[in-house]
């Protein structure tokens, strides 16, 4: 879904007083209503907003005296005759940008909305950003045109099956569907008929799910149907029936249907061996579909028995990341952070990497789930900053001036539970790197209660000089009340906007969301997943200071690094380039 839910939905009645009231009556009617954050003042025409927490430090006053200098005196004495008002189909969106321009003193007011039905309601700063974090957070798993789930999530849903179903047996299928014909709707009709067509396409699918599974839009005119089935089955008949189900979805008619457009499709459905491997399955169902089309289209193929394409037990292999750490088999990869005025390194992330004995060098995706489930996160992370403290003191020593000023080394969810300040501090110790040259990326995922208990323990490393990075913005579910309590001073734009933004106005208007509320919070910006001079120019363009990605540098080991370093010349000689 797009980022356009109107406020209207949010408000609440607001309750109205007279300019004229006593404040000590307001006084009453606050006490009488615990909830009550704001109430509406109206002096004939004019409409005027008083907050509670506002209206009691008034009332308290200096040294105590407050209520006896302003019981008898009218509320239309300390309204705030110019609050923010807006309409109730404003977006939240566009709320938000309201409420983040102006002035910093009432930047978090409570809004006064003009309800549809006529009256004012009111709405608060807090509730306006969880509706905005909710959209956020249903944006990066939903595919806008069809409602279903777009490809990350999909894939990050398949990669969960997998693992579950190495433990409890079952095989795991994939129906991977392609609209046979798109092109011709397109031509013939128009691409407004063609997105009517993958609409009606995706409700159908959604609508022939069986409990548990799960339908995707990949891209384009692709769906993919994620299912799981128990050992015991006849795995042929079980996906032929998936497949034929997906079919029989994609042909059906609504009443008015315009039988020029129907659709059709091809279907390949890849089921899993002893081994479900994610990429394995929707390679494998792929190739099957394009076998499907090959032999005419309307039909299904199948791949049963697919199993992982690299050797071993990958579930052994996230069991055993502890004794990754004790034989020395991790290795750190460093992705440079760049300011795109001058393309000056400002930063180096940290990314962990295993040098598995017989697999060769894993990705995290290939062992991170694993050692979740182990409980094995903190003593990774704890690797992971230990050994980017060290090499960027290593650094400094080889590159003198020429070293980046930070690096950024991420911290996990189960690690902001624990006692990680402690951990930090010994590391800093140990290694002489400063505070105030280590970034922490908290990723999005971490959910508002692991933040809010782990808070004294971040403003302690705060206060030390250490900096706070919120990763991924815009991918998961933070709650954005909490960029307003917590000094956070960075903020890194999820690549799925980033790569999303010079073709979907949606993403574009996102990345420019994101960005003005970070510099009204006096943050710093990082676009990431930058791949094209396109997306770094547009990114400058939008306000974004610094960014990330292949297009400027990729993930490499330390060594190369160094030398990577060494041979830039100075900023001046980089500056961004308009695409070709």
């Amino acid at each position: 879904m797009a980022v356009t839910g109107d406020i209207g939905t949010l408000a609440r009645a607001a309750v109205v007083v007279d300019a004229h009231t006593p404040c000590e009556s307001l006084e009453a009617a606050f006490r009488a209503r615990p909830d009550l954050t704001a109430v509406i003042v109206t002096d004939g025409d004019r409409l005027g907003l008083i907050m509670r927490s506002r209206f009691d430090q008034n009332m308290s006053g200096p040294f105590g005296y407050g209520r006896v200098l302003w019981a008898q005196r009218p509320v239309g004495a300390i309204t705030d005759w110019s609050p923010l008002r807006l309409a109730a189909a404003t977006t939240a969106a566009a709320a938000s940008h309201h409420l983040r321009t102006r002035a910093a003193d009432h930047r978090y007011d409570d809004l006064v909305i003009d309800l549809a039905g006529g009256g004012v309601g009111t709405l608060t700063a807090a509730q306006l950003f969880d509706e905005l974090a909710t959209q956020f957070a249903d944006r990066a798993v939903r595919d806008d045109l069809t409602g279903l789930a777009n490809r990350a999530h999909f894939l990050d849903l398949l990669a969960a099956a997998c693992s579950d179903a190495c433990g409890e047996g079952d095989r795991v299928a994939v129906a991977f569907v392609d609209i046979d014909g798109m092109k011709r709707i397109n031509d013939s009709h128009g691409h407004q008929a063609g997105d009517a067509v993958l609409t009606l396409v995706g409700r159908h699918m959604h609508d022939a799910l069986r409990p548990g599974e799960v339908a995707a839009r990949l891209g384009g005119d692709e769906f993919a149907v994620l299912a799981r089935m128990g050992r015991s089955d006849r795995a042929e008949d079980k996906a032929q029936e998936l497949g034929q189900r997906c079919l029989r979805a994609i042909a059906a008619h609504d009443d008015g249907d315009d039988a020029a457009v129907s659709p059709y499709a091809s279907v390949g459905v890849a089921v899993s061996g002893d081994r479900p491997d994610p990429q394995a399955l929707v390679s494998e169902a792929d190739m099957a579909m394009y076998r499907a089309k090959q032999a005419g289209g309307n039909q299904v193929e199948l791949a049963v028995g697919v199993e992982a394409d690299l050797p071993g037990d990958v579930e052994c292999v996230d069991r055993t990341v502890l004794q990754a750490v004790e034989h020395g088999e991790l290795r750190l990869y460093y992705q440079p952070i760049v300011r795109i005025s001058d393309r000056t390194v400002r930063s180096i992330e940290a990314l962990v990497r295993w040098q598995h004995p017989t697999m060769g060098l894993l990705a995290p995706a290939r062992f991170l789930p694993g050692a979740q489930r182990a409980g094995h996160l903190p003593a990774l992370d704890r690797w992971v900053l230990r050994q980017a403290c060290l090499d960027l003191a290593r650094l400094d020593a080889v590159l003198g001036d020429r070293s980046p000023e930070w690096v950024n080394v991420n911290l996990s969810a189960p690690t902001l539970a624990g006692p990680f300040d402690e951990m930090v501090e010994e590391i800093m110790a140990e290694t002489g790197l400063a505070p105030s040259r280590l970034r922490l990326e908290l990723a999005e995922e971490a959910d508002l209660q692991t933040l809010a208990a782990a808070r004294p323990r971040l403003e302690r490393l705060i206060a030390q000089g250490v900096w706070l990075t919120l990763d991924d913005m815009g991918a998961g579910s933070t709650n954005l009340r909490y960029l307003s309590t917590l000094a956070i001073h960075g903020i890194k734009i999820d690549r799925a906007f980033v790569s999303g933004m010079l073709h979907n106005p949606r993403d574009h208007a996102v990345v420019k969301l994101l960005t003005d509320l970070a510099h009204g919070l006096g943050m710093q910006v990082t676009g990431e997943g930058v791949e094209s001079a396109a997306e770094l120019t547009e990114l400058a363009r939008l306000g974004v200071v610094n960014a990330q990605g292949y297009h400027l540098a990729h993930p490499q080991p330390l060594a190369p690094l160094v030398e990577w370093l060494s041979v830039r010349r100075a900023s001046r000689d980089h500056p961004v380039r308009e695409p070709s």
